[in-house]
């Protein structure tokens, strides 16, 4: 078991977020930056792993209670894990809730922000009605 900071600092999750982005890393990836450290015996990256692993399907209706399962979550780092759950599902709701409305080709820029940094080429097609919904 190789401690965190063993590893090199390009393949750190923090370090590696940092330097290239949320895309480049992996889902245990992330989850590990929001545990923070991992606990006796694990790194933060293997339980984090092992989270993914055992959840993988269900990982977004996980409960605290499904999470305390897992050898070494208590109820602090299972609060955390189903926190971010709920804030990313909370935020998405409101979003999904609202319509979208494109009056220019500012609109329609702030739709494909996100797609700016890409390496890939991608082909975005947005179908409009009359009243531009």
């Amino acid at each position: 078991m190789a401690k965190i900071k063993d590893i090199s600092k390009v393949l750190r999750p923090r370090e590696k977020f940092l330097q290239k982005g949320p895309d480049a890393l992996s889902k245990s990836d992330l989850l590990a930056i929001v545990l923070g450290s991992g606990i006796k015996g694990k790194n933060v990256q293997e339980l984090a792993q092992q989270i993914v692993k055992k959840f993988s399907d269900k990982f977004l209706d996980v409960t605290v209670d499904d999470l305390q399962t897992v050898d070494g979550i208590g109820p602090a780092k299972a609060l955390q894990i189903a926190s971010a759950i709920a804030l990313v599902k909370r935020y998405y709701e409101e979003k999904k809730g609202k319509e979208i409305v494109i009056k220019n080709s500012k609109d329609v820029l702030n739709l494909t922000y996100d797609l700016r940094d890409k390496k890939k080429e991608y082909l975005v097609c947005l179908y409009l009605n009359a009243k531009m919904f």
